[in-house]
């Protein structure tokens, strides 16, 4: 750990201030989403006993944040990517108020409150990825990343095992409301911290049928919208498959936290190193993430007790940055690329998101329509080894794309 540590702070002597600020707003942002992230899943499972209520509330939220972001584009086309930034913070401590006055209660409106937090996030990450992209310069691109998915790597062990902590030591429903309360005090702080970002113009009304043309009339952009649609689906599917992994194994919610810590303490070092990848690198780094993430998950076919689940989480975490990591700042190569970017920011960001969260709620239509037909740990595991065969196709397409954007 203070291997990693020290990597870590090594690597933000090389961030600038204006980073410093997104990095330190967003480490907020990130504490809140890591101390109650897996919790609020595992929330509606146990409120309803329910693994589909489970998985129809993330299909809620998937779906509120595709939403969300076409009703800002659409509504808000001139509002400043910092004041819809800090307008998300503000949404996302509202829903999980609703959490905590609601309570058990909530297991009953699990699609509402996952489109609810949904279209929280959405205009909360509309405004915290455009916003990246203005202050961004390309150069900095791959070390921010890096250092960002180090930073949330470091969060995601002390929050979700403070957060098991205190649902250990409170118990039940009570154990719960306290980790959103948790939550909702840090989405506060951040929007008070966000008041020092820079203020750049807003995105400019963006129809559905512009953004979905971006990716039809550029085909480097067209591989890269592929590629996310494919990490998205990973993220939904390890997201909401391992928690009923750990769920099923284990009967303890404390367990959440433990697998969450295990796997992103492997992927600090590994994070703050992929995102120091050279653009030559980088289309190896993403086959070396791709296959071992896929080699990795072979392993639960073995046994999905809980020992092997953690091995599976550490693994995972270890390799899976080499993808995640130049992916993420590929996105940003790819837009940069065309000679339209300026004007046309908004609709890139707009499809990004359209393709991750098709991806997402691609992989909860599957897991549910498999838990109709199989048991819920065979449903997961076949969930799962698509996302992994996924990712080796998100690496061809991913480098395909960097290749051609390198050569311009």
């Amino acid at each position: 750990m203070k291997r990693s540590w020290a990597v870590g702070v090594s690597a933000l002597n090389g961030v600038n201030v204006p980073h410093r600020r997104l990095l330190a707003s967003g480490g907020l942002v990130n504490a809140g989403f890591a101390a109650s992230g897996v919790f609020v899943s595992l929330f509606f499972y146990v409120t309803s006993g329910s693994v589909t209520k489970m998985a129809l509330y993330s299909l809620g939220n998937y779906t509120g944040l595709t939403l969300g972001f076409l009703a800002v584009a659409r509504w808000f086309p001139e509002t400043s990517p910092r004041r819809l930034f800090r307008a998300g913070l503000g949404l996302n401590a509202i829903f999980y108020l609703l959490l905590i006055v609601l309570g058990r209660e909530a297991g009953d409106l699990a699609v509402q409150l996952g489109l609810a937090s949904g279209l929280a996030a959405g205009t909360y990450w509309l405004g915290a990825n455009t916003l990246t992209y203005d202050v961004l310069s390309p150069e900095g691109r791959g070390l921010y990343y890096g250092v960002n998915f180090a930073v949330t790597s470091v969060l995601n062990v002390v929050m979700p095992l403070a957060a098991g902590a205190v649902i250990g030591r409170l118990g039940g429903e009570a154990g719960f409301l306290a980790v959103f309360c948790i939550a909702l005090a840090a989405f506060a702080l951040a929007w008070l911290a966000a008041r020092g970002l820079s203020a750049t113009p807003g995105v400019g009304y963006v129809p559905l049928r512009r953004a979905l043309a971006v990716a039809l009339g550029r085909s480097d952009w067209g591989r890269m919208w592929l590629a996310l649609v494919m990490r998205g689906f990973k993220q939904a599917a390890g997201g909401l498959g391992l928690i009923v992994l750990v769920a099923l194994a284990t009967h303890n919610p404390a367990a959440q936290g433990e697998f969450v810590a295990v796997a992103s303490l492997a992927g600090v070092a590994t994070s703050v190193l992929a995102g120091r990848l050279q653009s030559g690198s980088r289309s190896l780094g993403m086959w070396v993430g791709a296959a071992g993430f896929a080699a990795t998950t072979v392993l639960l076919f073995f046994k999905a007790d809980f020992a092997m689940l953690m091995a599976y989480g550490a693994l995972s975490g270890l390799v899976y940055p080499g993808l995640m990591v130049p992916l993420a700042a590929g996105v940003l190569d790819v837009i940069g690329a065309d000679p339209e970017a300026a004007r046309l920011r908004g609709a890139y960001m707009l499809s990004q998101e359209v393709a991750i969260n098709a991806g997402r709620a691609a992989a909860v239509v599957v897991l549910v329509a498999l838990l109709g037909a199989v048991k819920p740990v065979g449903a997961v595991l076949v969930v799962l080894s698509v996302a992994a065969a996924l990712q080796l196709a998100a690496a061809h397409l991913g480098s395909v794309a960097l290749g051609n954007t390198a050569r311009v």
